[in-house]
């Protein structure tokens, strides 16, 4: 089974498709959801709109890091009990 992820930064409008298997990252458009067969070409605008809406969803990720140097790799985590 084929496995993607998509991000966006905050900030910034652009969406990018991460392509696990074929190992690529580009930015995601109707034309490489298409392509990909990923999702229906719709899913931009879902997308889009809830993060116009401060949603953000992580399902089946378990650690994202973003920055802007390899280097400086800054790092914040955020834990609790499930069970509380």
């Amino acid at each position: 089974m084929a496995k993607y992820f998509i991000i966006g930064e905050t900030g910034s409008d652009d969406l990018w498709l991460v392509d696990v298997d074929n190992k690529r990252v580009e930015p995601l458009t109707r034309t490489t959801l298409a392509s990909s067969q990923a999702a229906d070409a719709d899913l931009i605008q879902i997308v889009s709109k809830a993060r116009k809406n401060g949603i953000a969803t992580i399902k089946g990720v378990d650690v994202a890091i973003a920055t802007s140097s390899r280097s400086d790799i800054e790092a914040q985590m955020f834990s609790g009990d499930p069970v509380e």
